[in-house]
């Protein structure tokens, strides 16, 4: 689990709300599956919330650095494994 980044006060709710979307997320094929404006419009009209159309953008953007962050993770300990792997059979 990647280190949780500072958030501007101003853009707090928006990352409670994103936390929130982000236990909903649907599972990858290999990798996490980014959040998608349908479930971001289901979660809307579910919730109620009243969402102004830059704090979509928050969301996406929040949700597009977050899975990068995952991606880098995942790839950096795949090269440690293979790297431990062939210093064992050596």
């Amino acid at each position: 689990m990647p280190e949780q980044p500072t958030v501007p006060a101003c853009a707090q709710h928006v990352w409670a709300w994103w936390w929130e979307l982000n236990t909903r997320r649907p599972p990858g094929f290999e990798s996490l599956a980014p959040l998608s404006y349908g479930e971001i419009r289901s979660w809307l009209l579910l919730t109620g919330k009243h969402v102004a159309p830059e704090e979509i953008d928050w969301l996406i953007g929040m949700d597009n650095a977050w899975l990068l962050v995952i991606s880098e993770e995942r790839n950096a300990k795949r090269e440690r494994d293979k790297d431990e792997s062939q210093r064992n059979k050596g």
